[in-house]
Protein backbone atom coordinates (compact mmCIF):
# COMPACT_ATOMS: atom_id res chain seq x y z
CA UNK A 1 0.00 0.00 0.00
CA UNK A 2 2.83 2.40 0.80
CA UNK A 3 4.34 2.01 -2.67
CA UNK A 4 0.99 2.67 -4.34
CA UNK A 5 0.34 5.83 -2.32
CA UNK A 6 3.80 7.23 -3.06
CA UNK A 7 3.40 6.51 -6.75
CA UNK A 8 -0.02 8.17 -6.77
CA UNK A 9 1.40 11.20 -4.98
CA UNK A 10 4.24 11.47 -7.50
CA UNK A 11 1.90 11.18 -10.48
CA UNK A 12 -0.47 13.78 -9.08
CA UNK A 13 2.39 16.21 -8.46
CA UNK A 14 3.80 15.85 -11.95
CA UNK A 15 0.39 16.52 -13.49
CA UNK A 16 0.27 13.33 -15.50
CA UNK A 17 -3.30 12.56 -14.53
CA UNK A 18 -4.82 15.87 -15.57
CA UNK A 19 -4.46 19.62 -15.60
CA UNK A 20 -6.91 20.37 -12.79
CA UNK A 21 -5.19 19.83 -9.41
CA UNK A 22 -8.48 19.40 -7.54
CA UNK A 23 -9.35 16.35 -9.63
CA UNK A 24 -5.94 14.79 -10.18
CA UNK A 25 -5.64 13.21 -6.75
CA UNK A 26 -5.25 9.46 -6.42
CA UNK A 27 -7.43 7.83 -3.78
CA UNK A 28 -7.27 4.44 -2.14
CA UNK A 29 -10.87 3.65 -2.95
CA UNK A 30 -10.80 0.29 -1.23
CA UNK A 31 -10.33 1.81 2.21
CA UNK A 32 -11.81 5.27 1.61
CA UNK A 33 -15.05 4.43 3.45
CA UNK A 34 -13.62 1.98 6.02
CA UNK A 35 -15.57 -0.86 4.36
CA UNK A 36 -18.85 0.96 4.97
CA UNK A 37 -21.38 1.91 2.32
CA UNK A 38 -20.56 5.52 1.32
CA UNK A 39 -23.17 8.14 2.08
CA UNK A 40 -23.57 9.00 -1.59
CA UNK A 41 -23.94 5.43 -2.81
CA UNK A 42 -26.83 4.87 -5.23
CA UNK A 43 -29.98 3.67 -3.49
CA UNK A 44 -30.43 0.78 -5.93
CA UNK A 45 -28.88 -1.01 -8.88
CA UNK A 46 -31.40 0.77 -11.10
CA UNK A 47 -30.29 4.18 -9.84
CA UNK A 48 -26.65 3.26 -10.38
CA UNK A 49 -27.39 2.05 -13.91
CA UNK A 50 -29.25 5.26 -14.69
CA UNK A 51 -26.25 7.36 -13.61
CA UNK A 52 -23.87 5.21 -15.65
CA UNK A 53 -26.14 5.52 -18.68
CA UNK A 54 -25.62 9.27 -18.47
CA UNK A 55 -21.91 9.21 -17.62
CA UNK A 56 -20.50 6.33 -19.71
CA UNK A 57 -21.00 4.52 -22.99
CA UNK A 58 -23.30 2.18 -21.10
CA UNK A 59 -23.52 0.56 -17.65
CA UNK A 60 -21.98 -2.82 -16.90
CA UNK A 61 -22.74 -5.12 -13.99
CA UNK A 62 -19.19 -4.64 -12.71
CA UNK A 63 -19.40 -0.86 -12.87
CA UNK A 64 -22.78 -0.86 -11.11
CA UNK A 65 -21.21 -2.83 -8.26
CA UNK A 66 -18.21 -0.51 -8.15
CA UNK A 67 -20.38 2.59 -8.03
CA UNK A 68 -22.27 1.10 -5.08
CA UNK A 69 -18.98 0.39 -3.33
CA UNK A 70 -17.37 3.81 -3.67
CA UNK A 71 -20.27 6.24 -4.24
CA UNK A 72 -20.80 8.96 -6.80
CA UNK A 73 -18.12 11.30 -5.49
CA UNK A 74 -15.32 8.76 -5.41
CA UNK A 75 -16.36 7.36 -8.79
CA UNK A 76 -16.15 10.83 -10.30
CA UNK A 77 -12.81 11.50 -8.60
CA UNK A 78 -11.48 8.29 -10.07
CA UNK A 79 -12.76 8.99 -13.58
CA UNK A 80 -11.61 12.61 -13.57
CA UNK A 81 -8.15 11.45 -12.55
CA UNK A 82 -7.72 8.80 -15.25
CA UNK A 83 -5.44 9.52 -18.16
CA UNK A 84 -6.87 9.28 -21.67
CA UNK A 85 -6.98 6.05 -23.63
CA UNK A 86 -5.58 7.21 -26.96
CA UNK A 87 -6.61 6.23 -30.47
CA UNK A 88 -3.73 7.59 -32.55
CA UNK A 89 -0.89 5.24 -31.49
CA UNK A 90 -2.97 2.18 -32.34
CA UNK A 91 -4.35 3.65 -35.56
CA UNK A 92 -0.90 4.72 -36.71
CA UNK A 93 0.54 1.25 -36.05
CA UNK A 94 -2.36 -0.44 -37.87
CA UNK A 95 -2.08 1.89 -40.86
CA UNK A 96 1.67 1.26 -41.10
CA UNK A 97 1.20 -2.51 -40.83
CA UNK A 98 -1.57 -2.63 -43.42
CA UNK A 99 0.38 -0.42 -45.79
CA UNK A 100 3.45 -2.61 -45.43
CA UNK A 101 1.26 -5.66 -46.08
CA UNK A 102 -0.22 -4.20 -49.25
CA UNK A 103 -3.65 -3.73 -47.68
CA UNK A 104 -6.01 -0.83 -48.22
CA UNK A 105 -6.31 1.77 -45.48
CA UNK A 106 -8.96 4.34 -44.66
CA UNK A 107 -11.13 5.87 -41.98
CA UNK A 108 -12.54 2.44 -41.10
CA UNK A 109 -9.32 1.73 -39.18
CA UNK A 110 -9.98 4.82 -37.07
CA UNK A 111 -13.63 3.86 -36.62
CA UNK A 112 -12.70 0.38 -35.39
CA UNK A 113 -10.43 1.89 -32.77
CA UNK A 114 -13.09 4.43 -31.71
CA UNK A 115 -15.66 1.68 -31.12
CA UNK A 116 -13.14 -0.39 -29.17
CA UNK A 117 -12.26 2.55 -26.91
CA UNK A 118 -15.94 3.37 -26.37
CA UNK A 119 -16.75 -0.22 -25.42
CA UNK A 120 -13.71 -1.20 -23.36
CA UNK A 121 -11.59 1.76 -22.21
CA UNK A 122 -11.61 2.36 -18.44
CA UNK A 123 -11.74 6.18 -18.75
CA UNK A 124 -15.41 6.08 -19.68
CA UNK A 125 -16.38 9.57 -18.52
CA UNK A 126 -13.42 11.16 -20.32
CA UNK A 127 -14.32 9.34 -23.51
CA UNK A 128 -17.99 10.33 -23.23
CA UNK A 129 -16.84 13.91 -22.74
CA UNK A 130 -14.63 13.68 -25.84
CA UNK A 131 -17.63 12.37 -27.80
CA UNK A 132 -19.71 15.31 -26.59
CA UNK A 133 -16.97 17.82 -27.40
CA UNK A 134 -16.55 16.31 -30.87
CA UNK A 135 -20.14 17.37 -31.53
CA UNK A 136 -19.38 20.96 -30.57
CA UNK A 137 -15.85 21.38 -31.98
CA UNK A 138 -16.77 19.57 -35.18
CA UNK A 139 -14.50 18.24 -37.90
CA UNK A 140 -15.60 15.56 -40.35
CA UNK A 141 -14.03 12.87 -42.49
CA UNK A 142 -16.77 13.56 -45.01
CA UNK A 143 -14.79 16.62 -46.07
CA UNK A 144 -12.42 16.07 -48.98
CA UNK A 145 -9.92 18.15 -47.00
CA UNK A 146 -9.74 15.49 -44.28
CA UNK A 147 -10.83 12.13 -45.65
CA UNK A 148 -7.30 10.88 -46.30
CA UNK A 149 -5.91 12.00 -42.91
CA UNK A 150 -6.74 8.94 -40.83
CA UNK A 151 -3.96 9.20 -38.24
CA UNK A 152 -4.27 12.97 -37.84
CA UNK A 153 -8.03 12.73 -37.30
CA UNK A 154 -7.44 10.12 -34.60
CA UNK A 155 -5.03 12.56 -32.98
CA UNK A 156 -7.64 15.33 -33.08
CA UNK A 157 -10.07 13.11 -31.18
CA UNK A 158 -7.31 12.25 -28.70
CA UNK A 159 -6.76 15.94 -28.13
CA UNK A 160 -10.43 16.32 -27.17
CA UNK A 161 -10.05 13.40 -24.76
CA UNK A 162 -6.86 14.80 -23.22
CA UNK A 163 -8.43 18.24 -22.78
CA UNK A 164 -11.83 16.91 -21.67
CA UNK A 165 -11.40 17.86 -18.00
CA UNK A 166 -8.99 20.74 -18.39
CA UNK A 167 -9.60 24.42 -19.01
CA UNK A 168 -11.92 25.58 -21.78
CA UNK A 169 -9.36 28.15 -22.93
CA UNK A 170 -6.69 25.48 -23.37
CA UNK A 171 -9.12 23.32 -25.31
CA UNK A 172 -10.03 26.24 -27.57
CA UNK A 173 -6.35 26.87 -28.27
CA UNK A 174 -5.58 23.24 -29.03
CA UNK A 175 -8.55 23.01 -31.39
CA UNK A 176 -7.58 26.23 -33.16
CA UNK A 177 -3.99 25.16 -33.78
CA UNK A 178 -4.77 21.58 -34.82
CA UNK A 179 -4.10 21.04 -38.55
CA UNK A 180 -7.31 19.05 -38.98
CA UNK A 181 -9.41 21.96 -37.75
CA UNK A 182 -7.29 24.27 -39.89
CA UNK A 183 -7.95 22.20 -42.98
CA UNK A 184 -11.64 21.72 -42.17
CA UNK A 185 -12.48 25.36 -41.51
CA UNK A 186 -9.84 26.75 -43.87
CA UNK A 187 -7.58 28.85 -41.66
CA UNK A 188 -4.77 26.50 -42.66
CA UNK A 189 -2.97 28.42 -45.45
CA UNK A 190 -5.21 31.42 -44.79
CA UNK A 191 -3.17 34.54 -45.58
CA UNK A 192 -3.07 38.32 -45.26
CA UNK A 193 -4.83 40.30 -48.00
CA UNK A 194 -3.44 40.60 -51.49
CA UNK A 195 -4.57 42.61 -54.48
CA UNK A 196 -6.96 39.79 -55.39
CA UNK A 197 -7.92 38.13 -52.09
CA UNK A 198 -9.05 38.77 -48.53
CA UNK A 199 -8.58 36.52 -45.49
CA UNK A 200 -10.96 33.58 -45.37
CA UNK A 201 -13.69 34.19 -42.77
CA UNK A 202 -14.79 30.63 -42.16
CA UNK A 203 -13.00 29.94 -38.88
CA UNK A 204 -13.57 33.46 -37.59
CA UNK A 205 -17.30 32.89 -37.95
CA UNK A 206 -17.56 29.34 -36.61
CA UNK A 207 -15.24 29.78 -33.62
CA UNK A 208 -17.75 32.32 -32.34
CA UNK A 209 -21.04 30.89 -33.56
CA UNK A 210 -20.45 27.20 -32.76
CA UNK A 211 -17.47 26.86 -30.40
CA UNK A 212 -18.03 29.62 -27.85
CA UNK A 213 -20.67 32.35 -27.75
CA UNK A 214 -23.46 31.62 -30.21
CA UNK A 215 -25.48 34.20 -32.07
CA UNK A 216 -27.30 36.11 -29.29
CA UNK A 217 -26.33 37.51 -25.92
CA UNK A 218 -27.39 35.23 -23.07
CA UNK A 219 -27.78 35.28 -19.32
CA UNK A 220 -26.25 32.51 -17.22
CA UNK A 221 -29.49 30.54 -17.46
CA UNK A 222 -29.37 30.78 -21.28
CA UNK A 223 -32.29 33.20 -21.42
CA UNK A 224 -31.92 36.16 -23.77
CA UNK A 225 -30.03 39.03 -22.22
CA UNK A 226 -32.52 41.84 -21.72
CA UNK A 227 -35.31 39.57 -22.90
CA UNK A 228 -34.79 40.39 -26.57
CA UNK A 229 -32.39 39.05 -29.22
CA UNK A 230 -29.13 41.03 -29.27
CA UNK A 231 -26.48 39.76 -31.72
CA UNK A 232 -23.18 38.75 -30.15
CA UNK A 233 -21.29 40.00 -33.22
CA UNK A 234 -21.85 41.29 -36.74
CA UNK A 235 -20.19 40.92 -40.11
CA UNK A 236 -17.67 43.64 -39.33
CA UNK A 237 -16.44 41.68 -36.31
CA UNK A 238 -16.10 38.55 -38.47
CA UNK A 239 -14.04 40.48 -41.04
CA UNK A 240 -11.72 41.88 -38.38
CA UNK A 241 -11.40 38.52 -36.62
CA UNK A 242 -10.50 36.79 -39.89
CA UNK A 243 -7.31 38.89 -39.94
CA UNK A 244 -6.25 37.16 -36.73
CA UNK A 245 -6.47 33.65 -38.15
CA UNK A 246 -3.95 34.11 -40.98
CA UNK A 247 -0.49 32.67 -41.54
CA UNK A 248 -1.09 29.05 -40.46
CA UNK A 249 0.73 26.15 -42.05
CA UNK A 250 2.12 22.76 -41.08
CA UNK A 251 4.56 22.73 -38.17
CA UNK A 252 7.26 21.17 -40.34
CA UNK A 253 6.87 23.51 -43.33
CA UNK A 254 10.51 24.43 -44.11
CA UNK A 255 11.69 27.93 -43.31
CA UNK A 256 15.16 27.68 -44.85
CA UNK A 257 14.55 28.02 -47.68
CA UNK A 258 10.97 28.99 -46.90
CA UNK A 259 8.13 26.93 -48.37
CA UNK A 260 4.80 27.94 -46.84
CA UNK A 261 3.05 25.15 -48.76
CA UNK A 262 5.46 22.42 -47.67
CA UNK A 263 5.44 20.15 -44.64
CA UNK A 264 3.42 17.11 -43.56
CA UNK A 265 6.40 14.93 -44.37
CA UNK A 266 5.62 12.61 -41.45
CA UNK A 267 2.48 11.73 -39.51
CA UNK A 268 3.60 14.18 -36.82
CA UNK A 269 3.58 16.97 -39.36
CA UNK A 270 -0.12 16.37 -40.01
CA UNK A 271 -1.18 16.53 -36.38
CA UNK A 272 1.33 18.69 -34.49
CA UNK A 273 0.09 22.23 -33.69
CA UNK A 274 0.30 24.43 -36.74
CA UNK A 275 3.08 26.99 -37.15
CA UNK A 276 2.13 30.58 -37.85
CA UNK A 277 4.25 32.54 -40.28
CA UNK A 278 4.07 35.98 -38.74
CA UNK A 279 6.66 38.49 -37.64
CA UNK A 280 8.02 35.97 -35.15
CA UNK A 281 9.60 34.24 -38.16
CA UNK A 282 9.97 36.89 -40.85
CA UNK A 283 10.22 40.66 -41.15
CA UNK A 284 7.00 42.56 -41.77
CA UNK A 285 8.02 43.33 -45.37
CA UNK A 286 9.22 39.80 -46.17
CA UNK A 287 7.03 38.03 -48.74
CA UNK A 288 7.06 34.93 -46.53
CA UNK A 289 5.35 36.78 -43.67
CA UNK A 290 1.79 35.57 -44.24
CA UNK A 291 0.01 36.91 -41.14
CA UNK A 292 -2.17 40.03 -41.28
CA UNK A 293 -0.68 42.53 -38.82
CA UNK A 294 -3.01 45.37 -39.80
CA UNK A 295 -6.02 46.77 -38.01
CA UNK A 296 -9.55 47.68 -38.99
CA UNK A 297 -8.59 50.07 -41.78
CA UNK A 298 -5.98 47.82 -43.35
CA UNK A 299 -3.04 49.75 -41.91
CA UNK A 300 -0.94 49.35 -38.79
CA UNK A 301 -2.28 52.63 -37.45
CA UNK A 302 -5.43 51.03 -36.06
CA UNK A 303 -6.17 47.97 -33.91
CA UNK A 304 -8.40 45.04 -34.83
CA UNK A 305 -11.83 45.54 -33.22
CA UNK A 306 -13.23 42.13 -32.39
CA UNK A 307 -15.82 40.40 -30.19
CA UNK A 308 -17.52 42.62 -27.64
CA UNK A 309 -15.87 45.75 -29.04
CA UNK A 310 -12.51 44.74 -27.57
CA UNK A 311 -9.37 45.43 -29.56
CA UNK A 312 -6.14 43.70 -30.52
CA UNK A 313 -3.10 45.85 -31.09
CA UNK A 314 -1.58 46.08 -34.59
CA UNK A 315 1.94 44.94 -35.50
CA UNK A 316 1.87 41.91 -33.20
CA UNK A 317 3.24 38.48 -33.89
CA UNK A 318 0.81 35.85 -35.12
CA UNK A 319 0.83 33.98 -31.81
CA UNK A 320 0.21 37.18 -29.85
CA UNK A 321 -2.77 38.01 -32.06
CA UNK A 322 -4.27 34.55 -31.86
CA UNK A 323 -3.79 34.25 -28.10
CA UNK A 324 -5.32 37.68 -27.53
CA UNK A 325 -8.30 36.72 -29.68
CA UNK A 326 -8.84 33.39 -27.96
CA UNK A 327 -8.57 35.06 -24.55
CA UNK A 328 -11.28 37.51 -25.60
CA UNK A 329 -13.54 34.77 -26.91
CA UNK A 330 -13.04 32.47 -23.91
CA UNK A 331 -13.70 35.36 -21.53
CA UNK A 332 -17.05 36.30 -23.05
CA UNK A 333 -20.14 36.13 -20.82
CA UNK A 334 -21.92 33.76 -23.23
CA UNK A 335 -19.41 30.93 -23.10
CA UNK A 336 -20.50 29.48 -19.75
CA UNK A 337 -24.22 29.05 -20.58
CA UNK A 338 -23.56 28.22 -24.23
CA UNK A 339 -21.21 25.32 -23.49
CA UNK A 340 -22.94 24.18 -20.28
CA UNK A 341 -26.32 23.83 -21.96
CA UNK A 342 -24.93 21.69 -24.78
CA UNK A 343 -23.08 19.43 -22.37
CA UNK A 344 -26.28 18.91 -20.38
CA UNK A 345 -28.05 18.04 -23.64
CA UNK A 346 -25.41 15.48 -24.56
CA UNK A 347 -25.29 13.80 -21.13
CA UNK A 348 -28.66 14.23 -19.41
CA UNK A 349 -31.63 15.96 -21.03
CA UNK A 350 -32.54 17.86 -24.18
CA UNK A 351 -34.58 20.41 -22.22
CA UNK A 352 -32.73 21.40 -19.06
CA UNK A 353 -34.45 23.97 -16.91
CA UNK A 354 -32.98 27.48 -16.84
CA UNK A 355 -31.99 26.87 -13.21
CA UNK A 356 -30.08 23.69 -14.18
CA UNK A 357 -28.20 25.54 -16.90
CA UNK A 358 -27.38 28.38 -14.53
CA UNK A 359 -26.04 26.06 -11.84
CA UNK A 360 -23.69 24.43 -14.35
CA UNK A 361 -22.73 27.81 -15.84
CA UNK A 362 -21.90 29.19 -12.40
CA UNK A 363 -19.45 26.32 -11.91
CA UNK A 364 -18.00 27.13 -15.34
CA UNK A 365 -17.49 30.71 -14.12
CA UNK A 366 -15.90 29.59 -10.83
CA UNK A 367 -15.03 25.99 -10.03
CA UNK A 368 -15.14 26.66 -6.29
CA UNK A 369 -11.48 25.77 -5.77
CA UNK A 370 -9.15 28.20 -3.95
CA UNK A 371 -7.81 29.33 -7.33
CA UNK A 372 -11.37 30.18 -8.53
CA UNK A 373 -10.60 28.75 -11.96
CA UNK A 374 -12.91 29.70 -14.81
CA UNK A 375 -13.73 27.19 -17.55
CA UNK A 376 -12.81 24.06 -15.56
CA UNK A 377 -14.57 21.44 -17.70
CA UNK A 378 -13.97 18.68 -15.15
CA UNK A 379 -15.81 20.69 -12.51
CA UNK A 380 -18.59 21.46 -14.98
CA UNK A 381 -19.28 17.84 -15.89
CA UNK A 382 -19.20 16.88 -12.21
CA UNK A 383 -21.81 19.57 -11.53
CA UNK A 384 -23.96 18.42 -14.46
CA UNK A 385 -23.99 14.77 -13.42
CA UNK A 386 -24.54 15.37 -9.70
CA UNK A 387 -27.16 18.08 -10.11
CA UNK A 388 -30.50 17.36 -8.46
CA UNK A 389 -32.25 17.41 -11.84
CA UNK A 390 -29.91 14.71 -13.12
CA UNK A 391 -30.08 12.51 -10.07
CA UNK A 392 -33.80 12.80 -9.25
CA UNK A 393 -36.04 10.45 -11.17
CA UNK A 394 -37.84 12.49 -13.84
CA UNK A 395 -41.24 13.75 -12.78
CA UNK A 396 -42.20 15.35 -16.08
CA UNK A 397 -42.62 13.87 -19.54
CA UNK A 398 -40.26 16.36 -21.18
CA UNK A 399 -37.24 15.32 -19.10
CA UNK A 400 -34.61 13.14 -20.77
CA UNK A 401 -33.44 12.72 -24.32
CA UNK A 402 -33.50 10.40 -27.28
CA UNK A 403 -30.52 8.10 -26.93
CA UNK A 404 -27.98 8.81 -29.66
CA UNK A 405 -27.83 5.99 -32.24
CA UNK A 406 -24.18 5.11 -31.57
CA UNK A 407 -24.83 5.04 -27.83
CA UNK A 408 -27.52 2.40 -28.34
CA UNK A 409 -24.88 0.12 -29.81
CA UNK A 410 -22.12 0.81 -27.27
CA UNK A 411 -24.61 0.39 -24.40
CA UNK A 412 -25.70 -2.95 -25.88
CA UNK A 413 -22.11 -4.19 -25.94
CA UNK A 414 -21.40 -3.04 -22.40
CA UNK A 415 -24.68 -4.33 -20.98
CA UNK A 416 -23.87 -7.85 -22.12
CA UNK A 417 -20.09 -7.85 -21.56
CA UNK A 418 -19.40 -8.26 -25.27
CA UNK A 419 -16.21 -10.16 -26.01
CA UNK A 420 -13.97 -8.39 -28.51
CA UNK A 421 -12.34 -10.39 -31.26
CA UNK A 422 -8.58 -10.85 -31.18
CA UNK A 423 -6.54 -8.38 -33.19
CA UNK A 424 -5.83 -9.43 -36.75
CA UNK A 425 -2.38 -9.80 -38.32
CA UNK A 426 -2.13 -5.99 -38.63
CA UNK A 427 -3.12 -5.22 -35.04
CA UNK A 428 -6.69 -4.15 -35.82
CA UNK A 429 -9.57 -5.37 -33.67
CA UNK A 430 -12.66 -5.72 -35.87
CA UNK A 431 -15.69 -4.00 -34.37
CA UNK A 432 -18.01 -3.09 -37.24
CA UNK A 433 -19.35 -6.39 -38.58
CA UNK A 434 -17.30 -6.28 -41.74
CA UNK A 435 -18.74 -2.97 -42.89
CA UNK A 436 -17.30 0.50 -43.18
CA UNK A 437 -20.13 1.54 -40.88
CA UNK A 438 -21.58 3.97 -43.35
CA UNK A 439 -23.76 6.81 -42.19
CA UNK A 440 -26.81 4.87 -43.36
CA UNK A 441 -26.38 2.48 -40.42
CA UNK A 442 -27.18 5.00 -37.70
CA UNK A 443 -26.89 8.43 -39.39
CA UNK A 444 -23.95 8.85 -37.00
CA UNK A 445 -20.27 7.96 -37.14
CA UNK A 446 -17.35 9.34 -35.09
CA UNK A 447 -16.00 12.59 -36.58
CA UNK A 448 -18.25 12.20 -39.60
CA UNK A 449 -21.08 14.71 -39.39
CA UNK A 450 -22.46 16.05 -42.69
CA UNK A 451 -21.62 19.66 -41.81
CA UNK A 452 -19.89 21.77 -39.17
CA UNK A 453 -23.30 22.00 -37.49
CA UNK A 454 -23.01 18.40 -36.24
CA UNK A 455 -25.45 15.59 -36.91
CA UNK A 456 -28.24 17.63 -35.36
CA UNK A 457 -28.74 21.13 -34.01
CA UNK A 458 -29.07 21.78 -30.26
CA UNK A 459 -32.13 23.92 -31.00
CA UNK A 460 -33.88 21.48 -33.34
CA UNK A 461 -37.59 21.04 -32.59
CA UNK A 462 -39.31 18.13 -34.24
CA UNK A 463 -42.49 19.40 -35.96
CA UNK A 464 -45.64 18.44 -34.12
CA UNK A 465 -45.74 17.61 -30.44
CA UNK A 466 -42.28 18.88 -29.55
CA UNK A 467 -42.42 22.08 -31.56
CA UNK A 468 -45.95 22.83 -30.37
CA UNK A 469 -44.74 22.52 -26.77
CA UNK A 470 -41.60 24.58 -27.55
CA UNK A 471 -39.39 21.62 -26.62
CA UNK A 472 -36.01 20.79 -28.13
CA UNK A 473 -35.31 17.36 -29.60
CA UNK A 474 -31.85 17.37 -31.23
CA UNK A 475 -31.50 13.64 -31.92
CA UNK A 476 -34.87 13.53 -33.65
CA UNK A 477 -33.31 15.49 -36.50
CA UNK A 478 -31.67 12.25 -37.68
CA UNK A 479 -34.61 10.02 -36.74
CA UNK A 480 -37.05 9.14 -39.50
CA UNK A 481 -38.59 6.08 -41.16
CA UNK A 482 -35.38 5.30 -43.03
CA UNK A 483 -32.94 5.63 -40.13
CA UNK A 484 -35.29 3.74 -37.81
CA UNK A 485 -35.34 0.85 -40.28
CA UNK A 486 -31.57 0.79 -40.88
CA UNK A 487 -30.80 1.14 -37.17
CA UNK A 488 -33.03 -1.86 -36.41
CA UNK A 489 -31.24 -3.93 -39.06
CA UNK A 490 -27.85 -2.88 -37.73
CA UNK A 491 -28.75 -3.75 -34.15
CA UNK A 492 -29.90 -7.18 -35.38
CA UNK A 493 -26.42 -7.80 -36.80
CA UNK A 494 -24.92 -6.93 -33.43
CA UNK A 495 -27.32 -9.03 -31.31
CA UNK A 496 -29.11 -11.90 -33.05
CA UNK A 497 -26.04 -12.46 -35.22
CA UNK A 498 -23.39 -11.81 -32.58
CA UNK A 499 -23.44 -13.78 -29.34
CA UNK A 500 -21.25 -16.34 -27.65
CA UNK A 501 -22.37 -19.94 -28.15
CA UNK A 502 -24.13 -19.40 -31.46
CA UNK A 503 -23.52 -21.77 -34.32
CA UNK A 504 -20.75 -20.46 -36.59
CA UNK A 505 -20.04 -17.33 -34.53
CA UNK A 506 -18.98 -14.21 -36.37
CA UNK A 507 -15.36 -13.09 -36.26
CA UNK A 508 -15.81 -9.50 -37.43
CA UNK A 509 -17.67 -8.03 -34.44
CA UNK A 510 -17.89 -8.33 -30.63
CA UNK A 511 -19.98 -11.23 -29.32
CA UNK A 512 -22.53 -10.65 -26.58
CA UNK A 513 -22.36 -12.84 -23.48
CA UNK A 514 -26.00 -13.84 -22.94
CA UNK A 515 -25.24 -16.60 -20.45
CA UNK A 516 -27.11 -14.81 -17.64
CA UNK A 517 -30.27 -14.95 -19.76
CA UNK A 518 -29.73 -18.46 -21.09
CA UNK A 519 -29.32 -19.76 -17.52
CA UNK A 520 -32.87 -18.54 -16.80
CA UNK A 521 -34.40 -19.74 -20.07
CA UNK A 522 -37.20 -21.52 -18.23
CA UNK A 523 -38.02 -18.43 -16.18
CA UNK A 524 -39.21 -15.68 -18.54
CA UNK A 525 -39.83 -13.22 -15.72
CA UNK A 526 -36.28 -13.51 -14.45
CA UNK A 527 -34.93 -13.11 -17.99
CA UNK A 528 -36.91 -9.92 -18.56
CA UNK A 529 -35.95 -8.44 -15.19
CA UNK A 530 -32.27 -9.09 -15.84
CA UNK A 531 -32.52 -7.46 -19.25
CA UNK A 532 -34.43 -4.52 -17.79
CA UNK A 533 -31.68 -3.81 -15.27
CA UNK A 534 -28.89 -4.09 -17.81
CA UNK A 535 -30.52 -2.20 -20.67
CA UNK A 536 -33.24 0.00 -19.14
CA UNK A 537 -31.80 0.63 -15.64
CA UNK A 538 -34.76 -1.24 -14.20
CA UNK A 539 -37.33 1.17 -15.65
CA UNK A 540 -39.18 -1.19 -17.98
CA UNK A 541 -42.90 -0.44 -18.03
CA UNK A 542 -45.30 -3.14 -16.75
CA UNK A 543 -46.92 -3.36 -20.19
CA UNK A 544 -43.60 -3.98 -21.92
CA UNK A 545 -42.60 -6.52 -19.27
CA UNK A 546 -45.83 -8.49 -19.77
CA UNK A 547 -45.46 -8.43 -23.55
CA UNK A 548 -41.89 -9.73 -23.42
CA UNK A 549 -42.72 -12.47 -20.91
CA UNK A 550 -45.52 -13.66 -23.17
CA UNK A 551 -43.19 -13.59 -26.17
CA UNK A 552 -40.65 -15.75 -24.36
CA UNK A 553 -43.34 -18.18 -23.20
CA UNK A 554 -44.53 -18.58 -26.79
CA UNK A 555 -41.05 -19.58 -27.95
CA UNK A 556 -41.22 -22.56 -25.61
CA UNK A 557 -38.38 -24.76 -24.42
CA UNK A 558 -38.68 -27.86 -26.58
CA UNK A 559 -35.61 -26.92 -28.60
CA UNK A 560 -33.23 -27.21 -25.68
CA UNK A 561 -30.17 -24.99 -25.96
CA UNK A 562 -31.29 -23.72 -29.35
CA UNK A 563 -34.56 -22.46 -27.87
CA UNK A 564 -32.73 -20.93 -24.92
CA UNK A 565 -30.41 -19.07 -27.28
CA UNK A 566 -33.34 -17.86 -29.35
CA UNK A 567 -35.10 -16.57 -26.25
CA UNK A 568 -31.99 -14.71 -25.13
CA UNK A 569 -31.13 -12.95 -28.39
CA UNK A 570 -34.78 -12.26 -29.20
CA UNK A 571 -35.24 -10.54 -25.85
CA UNK A 572 -32.10 -8.45 -26.23
CA UNK A 573 -32.86 -7.48 -29.81
CA UNK A 574 -36.46 -6.49 -29.15
CA UNK A 575 -35.44 -4.30 -26.21
CA UNK A 576 -32.68 -2.67 -28.29
CA UNK A 577 -35.19 -1.47 -30.89
CA UNK A 578 -37.88 -0.51 -28.40
CA UNK A 579 -38.92 3.09 -27.67
CA UNK A 580 -38.12 2.55 -24.00
CA UNK A 581 -34.49 1.73 -24.85
CA UNK A 582 -34.36 4.59 -27.32
CA UNK A 583 -35.39 7.11 -24.65
CA UNK A 584 -32.85 8.02 -21.99
CA UNK A 585 -34.75 9.13 -18.91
Amino acid sequence: MQIRCRLGHFIALTGLLGTTPAYSRVYDHLFANHFETPADSPASDAEAARFLTQATFGPTKAEIARLHAIGYGEWLDEQLGMSATLERPNVEAVIDARTAGGQSVGQSQRHDRWFWVAAYAPDQLRQRMAWALSQIFVISDRSSQLSQYVVAMADYYDRLAIDAFGGYRSLLGDVTFHPMMGRYLSHYHNQKPSAATQPDENYAREVMQLFSVGLELRNLDFSLSGGVPVPTYDQTVITHTAKVFTGFTYSDAPTNPPNFYGGAITYAGTYSPMACWGTELFGAADKNMRHDITGDDGTTATPKTVLGGLTIAPNQTCHADVNDELDIIAGHMNVAPFISRQLIQRFVTSNPSPAYIQRAAEVFEDNGAPEHERGDLGAVIRAILTDSEARTAPATAEFGKLREPLLRLTALWRAWDAHAQPADAYGEVPMMAGTSFSLTNFAQRPLSSPTVFNFYLPDYQQPGTYADANLYSPEFQITNESTTYTAANTLYRFSASAYLGMANPKTDRPLLDLSALIANATNPGAMVDEASLRMLYGSMSPAMRTTLINMLANIGSSGGSSAANEKAWSLVYLISISPEYGAQR
